[in-house]
């Protein structure tokens, strides 16, 4: 009979901040294999939004992990999507870990399908903290997916440093 084979302990400072907090999987976040960033500025078009939903249910279906800091209406729809779908994910916070917890962020915890990491311990995040995330969603990364990307704003600094590194980048 074979023995069965067990993950190695994975180390929480292997992410390289010192002072976060997290609930959920690190190793979500450690383990060598590819995760999607996913960055979506607020629009309003429909369709859009239609576009966004499809990709998450086909990511979830997939068994993909996203990352991201899931601030935006659209980000949220996209983790909302992925997870229910049977997809994992690693929520960035520029902000405190909240009080309590959506539902459905419960169960994916439960199931080992969410990390979420607070960078900051502040009630609300700010634009260097949401900057900062971002940047980690980038940098934990293996491809992009990016919804109405607005010309010089952050997220287009993080496509132009994607791009001219080799990553993989998805502009919808």
């Amino acid at each position: 009979m074979k023995e069965a084979l067990l993950p190695h302990p994975v180390r929480f400072e292997k992410l390289e901040m010192v002072g976060g907090n997290y609930i959920g999987d690190p190793t979500l976040l450690t383990l060598p294999w590819k995760r999607v960033g996913v960055f979506a500025s607020r629009s309003t078009d429909p369709a859009m939004g239609i576009l966004r939903e499809q990709w998450a249910m086909s990511k979830g279906r997939k068994r993909c992990c996203i990352i991201g800091t899931f601030h935006s209406p659209g980000e949220c729809e996209i983790l909302y999507h992925v997870l229910k779908f049977g997809g994992s994910a690693v929520w960035l916070m520029g902000c405190a870990l909240p009080a309590e917890l959506p539902n459905f962020c419960k169960g994916a915890i439960r199931k080992g399908r969410l990390l979420m990491v607070s960078c900051f311990n502040r009630e609300h995040h700010s634009y260097a903290t949401a900057r900062y995330c971002a940047q980690l969603a980038d940098r934990y990364s293996s491809s992009l997916a990016i919804w109405s990307m607005k010309e010089g704003g952050l997220v287009q600094s993080i496509y132009n440093r994607a791009k001219n590194n080799g990553k993989r980048v998805e502009v919808f």
